[in-house]
């Protein structure tokens, strides 16, 4: 399953997404995309469909830098 994170600061790393992240899930392969001028992380887990929901809820409107987070669940594999 993917989860995409984004309002990502724009000096965001690969590594400080797995030390805000690692609290939540074992989020060891992330994929930083700057295509949109801000950075997005896509996580990669091994889990369900409802359990990447309730990780992205989990997520979503945390503070990261003074930034709330927005997480959610890919409906289209990319």
């Amino acid at each position: 399953m993917r989860i995409v994170i984004s309002n990502l600061p724009d000096d965001t790393t690969q590594e400080d997404v797995q030390d805000a992240l690692s609290a939540f899930a074992p989020v060891e392969n992330i994929k930083l995309y700057h295509e949109s001028g801000k950075p997005m992380a896509l996580i990669e887990l091994e889990t369900t469909h409802a359990h990447a929901e309730l990780l992205a809820n989990r997520i979503r409107g945390r503070l990261y830098k003074g930034q709330p987070l927005n997480a959610w669940v890919p409906t289209m594999n990319w």
